[in-house]
């Protein structure tokens, strides 16, 4: 699994606007976090929405950003260390399906953008695996703890360069999932499904702004990397650059290219 993340990973970090870091700060605004609470972060990464949730205390506690994939760790504790935090916050890697923590230690758990797709059908709103993650959040969290998870419902820009594949490159049009979508009711099924309580969903939509169409086209290679990869005769992707950067005068506003991104926020409480 490790190995798998670091396929997609870009070391260089986000081009154009950072629509993760915008929705990391969603997530963490949006979440109940107590003065001195104690946190984990799956799927962390570079720590972004650990640092914000635990900026939010006023009385700090301590935070742990887990994820299998180590290779964010570094900026993610070079950002602790600018931000004076290294006391609160430390990062481990750990796989989410076997949480390597004490049953009813922490207040509350946070997951952005992990994904219940391998166990959880979002377009026949069924499981097809155990849950073991979301087993493994309600089991280290306190009795009256909240989980809070985020998940992309749609992404335009990704969706609509996907389209343009299948337009101009019929040929290269494979079983392939940029990301994984899922709904706002399929996250309240899984979480009723692990007895969480106070189930509520927030929907967000955002329009982000790309300065021109260099960096529109060179962000698309980095989020659709799997289409983009299969391409391996030069002239053919310029010629696709070509057709795709006329349709995408459509997008064009006088500050930029414009898409937006919807993302769905799952909150339930751990009975007391």
């Amino acid at each position: 699994m490790e190995e798998f993340w670091a396929r997609f990973v870009e070391p260089s970090g986000q081009l154009g606007p950072n629509y993760w870091e915008y929705f990391a700060e969603r997530l963490a605004q949006l979440s109940n976090i107590l003065n001195n609470s104690m946190i984990l972060d799956i799927g962390t990464y570079d720590g972004n929405v650990l640092v914000k949730a635990i900026k939010k205390m006023e009385t700090i506690g301590y935070g742990v950003g887990a994820d299998i994939y180590y290779g964010g760790f570094k900026n993610g504790i070079a950002d602790v260390k600018g931000q004076e935090l290294e006391e609160y916050i430390a990062f481990v890697q750990m796989d989410a399906n076997a949480l390597g923590f004490l049953s009813e230690t922490l207040h509350t758990v946070l997951a952005n953008f992990v994904g219940w797709d391998d166990c959880f059908d979002f377009e026949r709103m069924e499981f097809i695996s155990d849950d073991k993650m979301m087993s493994e959040i309600r089991r280290v969290l306190k009795p009256g703890g909240q989980v809070g998870i985020g998940a992309w419902v749609e992404q335009s820009d990704i969706d609509w360069i996907v389209d343009a594949f299948k337009r101009y490159l019929p040929e290269y049009d494979k079983d392939i999932t940029c990301y994984a979508k899922e709904n706002p009711e399929g996250q309240k099924v899984i979480l009723h499904n692990s007895g969480f309580e106070d189930i509520r969903v927030h929907v967000e939509t955002a329009c982000f702004v790309l300065p021109d169409a260099e960096v529109w086209w060179r962000q698309m290679r980095q989020a659709a990397s799997e289409y983009f990869r299969q391409i391996s005769v030069p002239n053919m992707l310029e010629n696709f650059k070509e057709r795709v950067l006329v349709e995408l005068r459509q997008f064009q506003y006088p500050d930029g290219i414009r898409f937006s991104k919807t993302v769905s926020f799952a909150f339930g409480t751990k009975p007391i």
